[in-house]
């Protein structure tokens, strides 16, 4: 059972790495821009991963995507600032969302009303540490005031909250799959 349980964790883990790597680096943005999956990736991590080991290596992956982006691959270094560090507790938050929406309510059709709300409440949370530790904590605003960040909130939240809706989407869509698989196998290993 518990071999079982680390083969789920490995796989889950893998799928949200390939998916970080390919949305973060925008390595296929030539080909098609594809929203940037963080905040959902924490957010499913905490839901289904059981090792607490998975948030600080996914950041451990995030962190090394953007340094290859930004000196490997000539990107911006406009983010990478002494706030970036306030990703930590942006994804911590995330993550600890996803391990309380899988304890609280669990994996079902019936929950995903709940888990909806606490993923949207979060990302707010989550966009608000991070976007506002950029902004008063970045150096990039000579004097950030709350008004001057509250404009910036309602210009990119939004898409923030759309992509982390969209891959969380993929996720419960993914999981509705293996459900129905796993009750076909089951069912045909019966007859």
């Amino acid at each position: 059972m518990m071999a079982r349980f680390k083969t789920f964790d490995f796989a889950i883990f893998a799928a949200l790495c390939v998916v970080m790597l390919i949305t973060r680096s925008h390595s296929l943005s030539e080909v098609a821009h594809l929203p940037e999956t963080s905040l959902a990736t924490f957010f499913i991590a905490g839901f289904y991963i059981r090792s607490r080991l998975a948030m600080p290596a996914l950041f451990a992956l995030g962190y090394a995507i953007d340094l290859v982006v930004i000196h490997g691959m000539g990107g911006s270094d406009f983010c990478f600032t002494p706030a970036y560090w306030m990703l930590l507790p942006a994804y911590g938050v995330m993550w600890l969302a996803g391990r309380f929406a899988a304890q609280r309510f669990g994996a079902s059709l019936a929950a995903l009303p709940a888990i909806i709300a606490v993923l949207c409440g979060t990302t707010l949370v989550s966009n608000l540490l991070s976007s506002g530790g950029f902004y008063w904590l970045g150096g990039r605003f000579a004097e950030p005031t709350l008004a001057g960040f509250l404009p910036r909130v309602e210009r990119y939240f939004p898409g923030t909250l759309l992509s982390t809706l969209i891959w969380a989407g993929v996720a419960a869509a993914a999981h509705a799959v293996a459900v129905v698989v796993t009750r076909t196998d089951k069912s045909t290993d019966r007859a």
